[in-house]
């Protein structure tokens, strides 16, 4: 399966649900692609992007319990592979943007 997005966004923390709502509202199709955690904090995502009065024809798409497996283009991001976490199974889409707003781990020093 194979499809088109403007914008990937990986986390699901403040500010890439910010990052998502904005993106939504200026007509822009959304994926977010969260990994393996909190069905709460996925619901809240969703009806927090149900609410921003997107134009019609656009959407924000929310997949958990997943994770990027790779982010490939020549000159920009043409490219994202999302990895079912529990499957393996991969889903290619055609993107034009990535955000990543995973946290990470804060290095000594």
């Amino acid at each position: 399966m194979t499809r088109t997005v403007d914008l990937v966004i990986v986390g699901a923390g403040a500010a890439a649900t910010a990052a998502a709502i904005d993106a939504v509202r200026r007509g822009m199709r959304v994926l977010i692609v969260i990994g393996a955690g909190d069905a709460g904090l996925a619901r809240r995502l969703r009806r927090s992007l149900r609410s921003t009065g997107a134009p019609e024809g656009r959407e924000a798409v929310v997949v958990t319990g997943a994770e990027v497996a790779c982010v490939d283009g020549v000159n920009g991001v043409e490219a994202v592979l999302v990895r079912d976490v529990r499957t393996g199974r991969l889903t290619g889409f055609n993107a034009t943007s990535f955000l990543d707003y995973r946290a990470r781990a804060r290095e000594p020093g």
